[in-house]
């Protein structure tokens, strides 16, 4: 048999090979003589010997003859040789033993047949329609279980389409929280950044309020014989001949310390204004308004009709006395004493001596502590109008100190 595959398997290969290709090189053509022969003939035919090739009659003549051998009704007659014969005889040896084992267990199969009982045809029916009721019954049930798989499908689909609604909602509700988290964090920030803010300005509030504005604005000290306001010289000796400038500017820092004073207790003066113009300061005269008092000078020869500098001091004595007085009159708790008098143009003579004695009059005075020293310039020497001008700002002083407490 594996012979014969063999040689169909060549047959054919050999014939697509013929009726495709036109002119081969090398062929093996398989020539069948007849049909009707005892013997037939096989010839190999080569480049030399080839055949006609573009007969088409001829070739569907050998395909035929090829089919009619395939097919078991024409005769071959051809030598085999030992170990080909060896082998179809073990392939057929093989081939029976598997056909008596077959027939061997048909033959026990149709013994057991015979000898197994008859069975009565009734009962057999009865229990086929058995068979039957019991086939419908599970047919049924298939049927509920096939439609509860369906209605269980489409329950799953419904889970399935809300468990996807569910996670839709769930993450907008995580957005919205991240997004809440994020506001909450930021808000908080800024929360502790306005706290820290408060706090700063809380602790900037407490120290302003600690700290005295006049005596930041106003620093009254003495360098040597002269009277300091915020490092200005007031006075001048003939050692000292501080330059009128640096006088002007030390009156217009006076001025705006008084002035300042009686704004903060809500005072209006009598008979004057004043005016603080930096080192051109000078009070007005209410009643004539026209009339312009300089608290500044130019130095020099002055005649003796040329009052004005000198009467603008005095008057600045005068408003300093009105804010002693206003204070006095209105009661506050703690009383404001000059150390030094001022009565016209004078200042000097000690105040009386108690528990408020001054504290720094010894720095600020001299020795003759009842001697008055005048205020004017004019039929005065330099030496006592810079004495009293070094007790009208210790004065000040007092009156500063007095607002700090």
């Amino acid at each position: 048999l594996s012979l014969f595959r063999f040689l169909f398997l060549f047959l054919s290969i050999s014939l697509s090979l013929s009726l495709f290709l036109p002119q081969p090189v090398f062929l093996v053509h398989l020539v069948y003589s007849g049909a009707s022969s005892s013997r037939s003939d096989f010839a190999m035919l080569t480049g030399e010997g080839q055949l006609k090739m573009d007969d088409l009659s001829y070739r569907l003549k050998v395909t035929s003859q090829l089919f009619d051998i395939m097919s078991g009704h024409g005769e071959i007659d051809h030598p085999l040789c030992q170990e080909c014969t060896d082998i179809m005889m073990k392939q057929m040896e093989e081939q029976l033993a598997a056909s008596e084992r077959e027939l061997n267990t048909y033959k026990k199969f149709l013994d057991d047949l015979e000898k197994a009982p008859v069975e009565d045809e009734d009962e057999l029916q009865a229990e086929l329609d058995k068979l039957l009721l019991l086939e419908k019954e599970r047919k049924r049930e298939l049927d509920e279980v096939e439609r509860s798989r369906e209605q269980v499908s489409k329950d799953l689909a419904d889970v399935m389409q809300e468990q996807q609604r569910l996670e839709m909602h769930e993450k907008q509700y995580l957005k919205e929280l991240c997004e809440q988290q994020f506001q909450e964090r930021s808000l908080m920030d800024e929360q502790q950044s306005v706290d820290s803010q408060l706090q700063l300005a809380q602790s900037h509030l407490q120290t302003l309020e600690r700290t005295n504005i006049f005596n930041f604005c106003f620093h009254i000290w003495h360098q040597g014989h002269f009277a300091t306001i915020n490092g200005f010289r007031l006075g001048r000796l003939p050692s000292v001949p501080v330059d009128w400038s640096e006088i002007n500017i030390a009156w217009g820092q006076a001025a705006l310390l008084l002035a300042s004073l009686a704004r903060h207790i809500n005072l209006q003066f009598k008979d004057y204004r004043l005016v603080p113009y930096g080192n051109m300061s000078y009070i007005e005269t209410l009643k004539d308004k026209r009339r312009h008092l300089p608290l500044y000078g130019t130095g020099g020869i002055k005649f003796f009709w040329d009052t004005k500098f000198d009467t603008a001091m005095v008057a600045f004595l005068e408003l300093m006395n009105q804010l002693k007085q206003a204070v006095e009159a209105r009661g506050y708790p703690k009383e404001l004493k000059f150390p030094y008098l001022m009565e016209g143009d004078k200042i000097g003579e000690a105040a009386p001596t108690g528990r408020h004695a001054r504290a720094d009059s010894d720095e600020m005075s001299d020795s003759s502590k009842a001697k008055k020293y005048s205020i004017k310039t004019q039929f005065n020497s330099e030496e006592q109008w810079t004495k009293a001008l070094k007790y009208m700002l210790t004065n000040l002083k007092w009156a500063l100190t007095w607002v700090s407490v």
